[in-house]
């Protein structure tokens, strides 16, 4: 799934962009399509043995152009030191999403110290020709289904700030995540308005992420939270997996290229929060789709329709997520629609593990 570097690009191969958590599922693809537009990617891993994953995958021809640090505590002061020196643009996605955590404090712990060793980092040790700061937050952040009506338009002005104190109140893992990501991304503008550092910073939000990764784990079962779900529907599984937050979706190669974006647009970026989700489409939409599509497989049937439109827009009555700021700056009319993202995933899987899903009916 690589390409080799367009000859077109030589002027950006003296630019040295920094990916945090290379070897994630986002962040990974960010790496790839900086990588084919000719810049220098230094990634950083906990642990070094990314650095062979992405070479003799998503990253192979591209050997010339990537550089790898291992930064194995995200926290630790002066943790990215070594990894900023120099760099031009930093895309910092490392925060690790642990749903076994049993406390709100554990979850605040990397979320908002990892943002925040990486901004000192950058201040101190990148240089000045440091442009670009790119966190990625989430949806999380800004959606709060407990302060706002049931049917609220969420823009960047948006805040979830109630989900912290309900989390302390009856802790619920992914109610902690979304406090988590809101309170990381506070700390970012706390620092910003503090610093006043010379580089830009922006927030991407996305939703719940999906399509084809470029970088695969060794089995499915270890693929992440937002694709394991697509996996279990499409090999057969027979429990219909549970909504992610609010179903809200967006495709992995969109949610990139903002970054990207914001990366090369720094005098646009700055200060700047950029939502990124298409519609409501929890797993049945893609059960329903998948069962449409291959009706020679075995695929569960759940409650055919249930919990979203035949578009796969935002269900009338119901919250829904502006997204015309991020397609303004990309210049896009609409994003990827869901349906091509299920469908690009699924083949993606059959690339990958082909003939692993067993579902095919045996014929009567």
């Amino acid at each position: 799934m690589s390409t080799s570097a367009p000859d077109n690009d030589h002027e950006n191969r003296d630019k040295v962009v920094l990916v945090t958590g290379i070897n994630g599922y986002i962040a990974s693809h960010i790496g790839l399509q900086l990588l084919q537009k000719g810049y220098t990617v230094r990634g950083t891993s906990r642990a070094a043995a990314a650095r062979e994953n992405l070479l003799a995958g998503p990253f192979k021809g591209f050997e010339a152009q990537y550089q790898h640090v291992q930064v194995p505590d995200i926290v630790a002061r002066g943790a990215f030191d070594a990894a900023v020196q120099g760099v031009h643009a930093i895309v910092h996605t490392a925060s690790p999403v642990d749903f076994s955590l049993t406390t709100v404090d554990e979850f605040f712990g990397p979320a908002v110290g990892g943002n925040l060793s990486i901004l000192e980092s950058a201040k101190a040790a990148a240089g000045p020709q440091l442009r670009s700061f790119v966190v990625t937050s989430s949806v999380a952040a800004i959606a709060d289904k407990w302060k706002q009506p049931a049917d609220h338009a969420y823009t960047e002005a948006d805040w979830n700030t109630t989900a912290e104190s309900v989390a302390r109140q009856t802790f619920d893992a992914h109610t902690a995540y979304a406090a988590s990501k809101a309170a990381a991304e506070r700390a970012v503008w706390d620092w910003t308005q503090q610093n006043s550092p010379s580089f830009a910073v922006a927030a991407v939000h996305p939703a719940v992420v999906t399509g084809p990764p470029v970088l695969w784990p060794a089995t499915p079962d270890r693929l992440n939270e937002t694709l394991l779900p697509i996996w279990t529907i499409w090999s057969g599984g027979k429990t219909m997996p549970p909504p992610i937050g609010g179903a809200g979706y967006i495709d992995v190669r969109d949610v990139a290229s903002m970054h990207v974006w914001a990366v090369e647009n720094p005098d646009r970026s700055h200060g700047q929060r950029y939502m990124l989700a298409n519609g409501r489409a929890p797993p049945q939409a893609a059960a329903d789709l998948l069962r449409n599509t291959f009706p020679e497989r075995d695929i569960i049937v759940g409650s055919p329709g249930l919990g979203y439109i035949q578009d796969y827009g935002f269900p009338q009555g119901q919250p829904t997520l502006i997204s015309s700021k991020a397609l303004d700056a990309l210049g896009l009319q609409h994003f990827i629609r869901f349906d091509k993202s299920i469908l690009d995933t699924v083949e993606a899987f059959e690339r990958q593990w082909p003939g692993l899903a067993k579902n095919i009916k045996q014929e009567q």
